[in-house]
């Protein structure tokens, strides 16, 4: 009877995972990544939702960036209430002619502690919109897309999980 039972929780515990990947791609159909900041030409493809004064955000980006040829990484912009620079910066990043130039100057600290005079972009509140349609509050906050997973929170790991470092 015991291994009856456990047969059973391992199936149900496989089956509910199998359901929730299968919910998570339902979801990815729905995000407009034509709207996305795109970084690299790779083949590991990563969804990622990021606040431009999240030091954890900051950290990944760092990360990602040294390995343009190996990822394509579809960034959304999340200011969050609470930080009170990061709308601003977030409009200037995503209107900027250079967005991948302009993000990695602000999510370096280069513009830490200026006060920007930008106008609003509407871009940014299209990101804001797809984070609220996908229930996203905390960031970063990572979709793998070769296998679904999500990654909510900073994971030194990430590379690893998308196949671009051993």
């Amino acid at each position: 009877m015991k291994v009856l039972l456990t047969f059973l929780a391992l199936l149900s515990t496989l089956f509910a995972q199998d359901l929730y990947k299968e919910f998570i791609k339902e979801q990815v159909k729905q995000i407009p990544l034509g709207k996305a900041l795109v970084f690299g030409r790779g083949q590991a493809k990563l969804i990622t939702f990021m606040n431009p004064d999240c030091g954890h955000c900051r950290k990944e980006w760092e990360e990602l960036k040294r390995h343009p040829d190996k990822v394509k990484v579809y960034i959304f912009l999340l200011p969050l209430r609470g930080h009170q620079e990061s709308r601003a910066k977030s409009d200037y990043i995503a209107c900027s002619k250079d967005r991948i130039k302009a993000l990695d100057e602000v999510f370096s600290g280069k513009l830490d502690g200026r006060v920007l005079q930008v106008p609003a972009c509407p871009i940014v509140d299209e990101h804001i919109k797809v984070a609220e349609s996908l229930n996203v509050s905390a960031v970063p906050y990572n979709i793998i897309l070769k296998d679904y997973k999500v990654i909510e929170g900073y994971n030194p790991q990430l590379l690893q999980m998308m196949g671009v470092k051993r």
